[in-house]
């Protein structure tokens, strides 16, 4: 199954072998930084997130406390954690007056920041929020599990999850269904899936389209006609852009129905669909100036640099031929270097790289 991955905007999820990722999103601390995390455990003012960032983000509504406020709440939370208090995390809320998605809404601005202590500290205030019993702390923690592909800090979240799937929360379902999928235990994660959404809530929650194309995805291979009827109602009722993606996939080759569901994907962020977009389109190119000496990329460089943009292998080695043959050899150059960095496709880098410097490019 191919993967797919999303430029950056609304949708934050990714499904089960469909990488999302979001265009320069600052990614979550990895483990080669867990020796920095020990280091940077107790020194909380480098943790903290600069005052101008709390100050935006109350500001934009993204925080509901002032940002003096914020910081106090943030040290003070350091300080409680070191006494490894069981009701720890109560006594900071019932102190500072506040509720547990506040404690959501400061992990999510500290995500934001650059430094490593600071996004660590992120992390550990959701697993306090999802501790406390706050859903959406714990659906996050579960997202960023199914990214980095551990749950080694989740177990957890990954606990009240699996209490929250068996009351037939929908949302919860859904993730305990992706996890599931990616162990391959497709016959349960199939059956989560569709438990999720022909539940009382019917499609009406947050990841019903997600829900349906990760059922559509395990169904095509199986049964490619129901698949479709899922990609369908994911697309045409919930405007789901992975939806239309997997649509195109199962049309007819170069048919108008292709077309406009590729449109429609690439329109809304699926960099793959934009990188097929822009081979059609560069294909029309060739075959009108077949006889033309002279370079004609047509539209096919606006969907290979879009799709490329958001870190699509393929496209920046398309990038990178395209402002060759156009004879912007330094900008072709960047492309490579950046494609030589991904690993699904260093190899075809460092070959087109070789042929350049044979050809004296």
């Amino acid at each position: 199954m191919r993967k797919l991955v999303v430029a950056r905007g609304e949708r934050q999820r990714e499904l089960r072998e469909l990488k999302v990722r979001r265009i320069k999103e600052i990614p979550e601390p990895s483990n080669s930084e867990a020796s920095v995390f020990r280091s940077h455990l107790y020194k909380s003012e480098e943790a903290l997130p600069p005052i101008v960032i709390l100050e935006a983000a109350r500001k934009s509504g993204v925080i509901n406390i002032s940002p003096e406020k914020a910081l106090d709440l943030l040290r003070r939370y350091q300080e409680l954690e070191k006494q490894r208090d069981k009701v720890w995390e109560e006594q900071l809320c019932m102190e500072f007056d506040i509720k547990p998605p506040t404690l959501v809404l400061l992990s999510m601005v500290l995500n934001r920041c650059p430094h490593v202590a600071q996004r660590h500290l992120a992390r550990r205030v959701m697993l306090s929020a999802s501790k406390l019993g706050n859903q959406e702390a714990t659906f996050r923690l579960i997202v960023s599990g199914i990214r980095s592909g551990s749950f080694k800090d989740y177990e957890q979240p990954l606990k009240r999850l699996q209490i929250m799937a068996k009351e037939n929360n929908p949302t919860a379902m859904t993730l305990l269904g992706r996890i599931l999928a990616n162990q391959g235990r497709d016959g349960e994660a199939l059956e989560l899936f569709r438990k999720a959404t022909r539940g009382p809530a019917g499609l009406g929650f947050e990841g019903a389209g997600e829900a349906l194309v990760c059922e559509g995805q395990l169904l095509m291979e199986q049964n490619a006609k129901e698949a479709e009827t899922i990609f369908r109602k994911a697309a045409f009722e919930l405007d789901d852009p992975s939806a239309y993606y997997y649509l195109s996939e199962l049309q007819e080759e170069s048919s108008l129905n292709q077309a406009v569901y590729l449109m429609k994907a690439a329109s809304s962020g699926i960099v793959e669909a934009a990188h097929k977009l822009g081979s059609v389109e560069l294909l029309k190119a060739k075959e009108s100036s077949a006889s033309n000496s002279s370079p004609n990329h047509g539209m096919a460089r606006e969907w290979f640099h879009l799709a490329a943009a958001g870190e699509y292998g393929p496209s920046m080695l398309s990038m990178a031929q395209i402002c060759r043959e156009c004879g912007e050899l330094d900008e072709g150059l960047q492309w490579l270097n950046k494609a030589k960095k991904l690993e699904d496709v260093r190899q075809q880098a460092l070959e087109m790289e070789d042929k350049w410097e044979r050809l004296g490019a």
